[in-house]
């Protein structure tokens, strides 16, 4: 019965684990599509303006922003849970920009 209760939480915790993952996927999505505004003064008044956006990058050409092969980072994406897959490129990134992979496009995109 104890195995059973055991498999029961592992189970609930993994379901758990990836409800949050998903989530944070979503937040981070919202997040990096809102427009960024920047306030600068010009002749005494605020001026807004638009931060320029990193394009999604391939795996090569994330790889040499990162300075790492596109084996290691195609093997930390498959290895790593999305939100741990950002944060490993984040610490790479010399911009402490986090990145995520999109199926679809094959592309990798950043995420601020």
């Amino acid at each position: 019965m104890h195995r059973s209760v055991e498999f029961s939480m592992s189970c609930q915790t993994r379901h758990q684990v990836e409800q949050l993952t998903e989530a944070i996927i979503k937040i981070q999505d919202y997040l990096n599509n809102q427009p960024r505004r920047q306030k600068s003064y010009s002749n005494n008044s605020y001026v807004n303006k638009q931060t320029p956006r990193i394009q999604p990058l391939t795996e090569e050409n994330l790889a040499k922003r990162l300075g790492v092969s596109e084996d290691s980072v195609r093997e930390q994406r498959i290895k790593l849970p999305p939100p741990l897959f950002f944060a490993w490129c984040k610490g790479k990134d010399t911009s402490g920009i986090g990145w995520q992979f999109n199926a679809e496009t094959g592309l990798y995109h950043p995420v601020t």
